[in-house]
């Protein structure tokens, strides 16, 4: 029955007009989102509440994306996830963080590398075996290859990554080129425990701007240096990161134009 009033429409009428289900409208009473009284036994739903209704549905307020405080607990839980070897659970929650609007950066930089510092320093005091270890960074490295971002927009430039011979650690290198490609850099990603000469090669032959030396092996002693200085002589600018800088520091020194920057990666 479609039962009209000069109080106003009865729920069926209101959820046929809404386009939903008798019970989902009555739901909506319930909590709140859609004012209606209730008369004789029916609720009763006044034309400019419904129409408030109909206007928030057809332009909904923007969700914030995810803040600093959600990203937090997001690392948290990302912890047992990567200790575990919950893969899935590890993509769900980036691709999550990544859709609901958080940088990719602040992804990678709260959410993921804090978990793996845990993970290495657990590692370092014998709570956890290297297996262990080696899996979580593999997952990490995994699911950014397939966040890898591909932003619309002019490039500042062509960079390289690399980790020299003697670095084999590959996920800094990952994550140095991500965030790049992020902040709108076209990047040859040379991964790990490559040899300078090569690393020379390409960048005179594909005329790199920018090269990115990655470091976490303090046994290389002066040697990302010394590769630094023979890249360099290319007329390639270098940066040279290390386990303490971070990304946001690396790509502020991207775009910087004094050559002797350094930047974390």
């Amino acid at each position: 029955m479609d039962y009209r009033s000069a109080s106003g429409l009865d729920l069926q009428t209101a959820a046929d007009e809404l386009g939903v289900h008798y019970q989902t409208a009555y739901r909506w009473v319930r909590s709140g989102r859609l004012v209606a009284s209730r008369i004789d036994g029916r609720y009763l739903v006044d034309r400019s509440d419904l129409d408030k209704v109909q206007a928030a549905r057809s332009h909904p307020e923007r969700t914030p994306a995810p803040g600093g405080v959600r990203l937090e607990r997001s690392g948290h839980r990302l912890f047992t996830a990567l200790v575990d070897g919950d893969e899935p659970t590890v993509r769900r929650t980036v691709r999550k963080l990544i859709d609901e609007g958080a940088p990719l950066l602040d992804v990678i930089e709260h959410v993921l590398v804090p978990p793996l510092r845990r993970i290495g320093e657990a590692w370092h005091d014998g709570e956890l075996s290297v297996w262990e270890e080696h899996r979580a960074s593999s997952i990490v490295e995994r699911v950014l290859g397939d966040v890898n971002p591909n932003p619309r927009g002019r490039r500042r430039g062509t960079a390289v990554v690399v980790a020299i011979s003697g670095e084999r650690h590959s996920l800094p290198t990952t994550m140095a080129s991500v965030a790049l490609r992020a902040d709108q850099w076209h990047v040859h990603h040379l991964g790990a425990d490559l040899p300078v000469d090569d690393v020379v090669r390409c960048c005179t032959d594909h005329d790199v701007d920018l090269a990115v030396i990655s470091v976490t092996n303090p046994a290389l002693g002066d040697e990302p240096a010394r590769a630094a200085d023979r890249i360099r002589r290319t007329g390639t600018r270098v940066l040279i990161g290390g386990p303490a800088r971070s990304l946001t520091e690396l790509l502020a020194a991207a775009r910087s134009r004094d050559g002797a920057a350094d930047g974390g990666c």
